[in-house]
């Protein structure tokens, strides 16, 4: 069949394996199918668990037959982890021999006809450079509501939109919103980037992060992200998404703190009170920051570093979400900002730090 260096293999399993599928009624989907032409320079590993998958292409050195198998994931990773420099794959019997170093293993094999192909469907939207899209990924995913917290499959699942200048992520659970943009320029002088939007699912934006793509095509039903001769297939969500641009406020008014007193302060809603709620109470120039269950408590009074000349922030925010939230800012000092309302009461408070924002609801009560 074919040798390959145990880095090589390693670097394919560490990509195809991230889309197959832990358990899945499917046998097959829970393999690596390995493929590659007769005398070939290189084998090609695709992992999938029918709604993304990974194809990952390696230099090895192939025999005089092509090669078409599907291997378990972990009998896979067991033969990349024997630390072999070089690991030789023949076939005997119907099963797979890995010959890694001293030891050899008879693994069982499956053929690769049985394996779901990737398809990609409908026609091409988009196609675009954009290194260091991914990075952002996590800077909003954390936004997105868990598959058991919301009843609406738009909130679990992250929203990847153009307008002809820029990429944008959203994340948002309906109590806090996260969102980042990179500026994208045309592959060609004079060319607008085609715009759209679409949701994607959170392990989906996990897996093109954790892959690190570089280069998008977009299509009606796939989106399709790659690097370094490592492809990612997933599917888009059929789900709307909301005018997200609607909840970012326009403020005129804000409070400033030093990050440091609130990364002091808020945490300790873990210890003193379940619910997490903490509350903001400003007289001035000083913030009253306290937290309590009803039997113990926290009251801390902390000077403002800048404050709008009306501002008066006084408001209650569930302390897990806020500090997820100011997790991103990475500046010295944190800025709440809100858009006035006739009552003076404090409304959906805007955080920011460069390119990225996000918004938090005060509680109710």
């Amino acid at each position: 069949m074919f040798s390959i260096a145990g880095n090589h293999l390693s670097t394919a399993l560490k990509a195809a394996g991230q889309a197959a599928a832990p358990k899945s009624v499917l046998p097959v989907l829970t393999h690596i199918r390995l493929q590659a032409a007769a005398g070939a320079g290189a084998v090609t590993f695709t992992g999938s668990d029918g709604h993304m998958s990974v194809i990952a292409t390696v230099p090895a050195d192939v025999e005089d037959e092509a090669v078409d198998v599907c291997l378990p994931v972990d009998k896979l990773n067991a033969a990349a982890g024997m630390g072999a420099q070089t690991i030789t794959f023949t076939e005997k019997d119907g099963k797979t021999i890995a010959r890694a170093g001293k030891c050899r293993l008879t693994i069982p094999t499956l053929p690769g006809k049985s394996f779901p192909e990737p398809k990609i469907a409908g026609a091409q939207i988009a196609s675009f450079d954009a290194p260091g899209l991914t990075a952002l990924i996590p800077t909003v995913a954390f936004a997105i509501a868990g598959p058991k917290q919301h009843d609406k499959p738009f909130l679990r699942s992250l929203w990847l939109e153009c307008d002809g200048e820029a990429i944008h992520l959203v994340g948002c659970d309906g109590f806090m919103l996260a969102a980042n943009c990179l500026p994208i320029a045309p592959r060609n002088f004079g060319e607008k980037l085609s715009e759209f939007g679409m949701t994607i699912t959170g392990d989906a934006a996990e897996l093109l992060a954790n892959v690190g793509a570089e280069h998008f095509e977009i299509y009606e039903s796939h989106v399709v992200g790659s690097r370094d001769g490592v492809r990612v297939i997933c599917n888009r969500q059929g789900a709307k998404y909301f005018d997200w641009r609607r909840m970012v406020p326009r403020p005129d008014q804000f409070v400033t703190f030093a990050r440091n007193d609130l990364l002091q302060i808020c945490p300790l809603h873990r210890i003193f009170d379940e619910q997490g709620a903490i509350r903001f109470e400003q007289d001035g120039g000083d913030c009253a920051i306290s937290i309590s269950n009803g039997t113990q408590s926290v009251d801390a009074e902390i000077e403002l570093k800048a404050r709008a000349d009306e501002a008066h922030l006084e408001a209650s925010f569930d302390g897990p979400n806020l500090l997820r939230l100011l997790g991103q800012v990475k500046t010295d000092d944190v800025s709440l900002s809100w858009a006035s309302n006739k009552d003076r009461s404090t409304g959906v408070c805007l955080l920011q730090d460069g390119s990225w924002r996000g918004i938090l609801s005060p509680l109710r009560g």
